[in-house]
């Protein structure tokens, strides 16, 4: 009998990490001993690695490590979260394509990798395979306009339980499938020929809803995420990929102030300050 996820699981497991003996290196090639001698006494050690290969990337642009670097500079911003807000201000964004976060996401529906996927540009992703990956026990995000609510009518609340019931029909349905499809291959599916069994779970996939919970790994640099957080938790969009940007969107505001502070939840959607950065 398939289940619901209680909820979709969302996983943080890597980021950008700066390399600081050759960011040393760097600066000293640079001749920007200065900034270098600030950077080796923690000056600068309030913002995240991500936010500081950022600011990195923007100050050598303008040469903006110190002034003596640039003679059309007086002065230099010295605190580094008014210089990231400031890049941010003034949509300097291709700076922000050289900080990365990658994401493993657990339960998510093909429904929803299907809307997250549409995003390619700064964007890397490793679907979890249905043609190699042979489901039996098939379970499902339950959408969140089929819960149970406060305040729900007689009427709307008879709506939803009739909705989940269906929803758990199909997907026992699919699980029956599946167990079906195995017993009559039974002796292939056996087999080492995995060739054979590969051929026979893209095949036996077919009776599956796109409901089904699956999941990935997604590598976003921090415009592209800005991006998509904005897009995807504002009114309109589908509501699974809503609720999964909202958790994303969550853990970078409280993560990286420096490169999302500016994102305020709103009404169930995340608006920044700063658009089209």
């Amino acid at each position: 009998m398939a289940e619901s996820f209680n909820d979709i699981r969302v996983f943080r497991i890597a980021q950008t990490q700066v390399n600081s003996e050759a960011v040393a290196d760097w600066l000293k090639d640079l001749g920007a001993d200065e900034f270098l001698k600030e950077y080796q006494n923690g000056a600068h050690d309030e913002v995240s690695d991500p936010a500081f290969l950022v600011a990195l990337a923007a100050k050598q642009c303008y040469m903006a490590f110190q002034p003596s670097l640039n003679p059309n500079l007086t002065k230099v911003r010295k605190d580094m979260v008014e210089y990231l807000d400031n890049v941010l201000r003034q949509a300097h964004g291709s700076v922000l394509e050289h900080a990365v976060f990658t994401y493993a996401i657990n339960g998510c529906s093909r429904v929803f990798t299907g809307e997250m996927n549409r995003h390619r540009a700064g964007v890397g992703i490793s679907e979890r395979s249905m043609r190699y990956v042979r489901y039996e026990n098939i379970s499902y995000w339950m959408p969140e306009c089929f819960r149970e609510a406060e305040g729900d009518s007689p009427a709307l609340a008879s709506k939803k339980a009739s909705s989940r019931a269906i929803l758990q029909r199909q997907f026992s349905q699919q699980e029956a499938a599946m167990a079906h499809f195995a017993s009559v291959w039974e002796d292939e599916l056996k087999s080492n020929d995995f060739h054979t069994k590969k051929v026979l779970t893209s095949a036996f996939r077919r009776v599956i809803g796109m409901g089904i919970a699956t999941g990935g790994v997604w590598t976003l640099n921090a415009r592209a995420l800005r991006h998509v957080l904005a897009l995807r938790t504002a009114e309109g969009a589908e509501e699974e990929i809503v609720h999964v940007c909202m958790k994303i969107g969550r853990d970078m505001i409280e993560t990286y102030p420096e490169l999302f502070g500016d994102f305020e939840e709103v009404g169930g959607s995340l608006k920044p300050m700063y658009w089209k950065v």
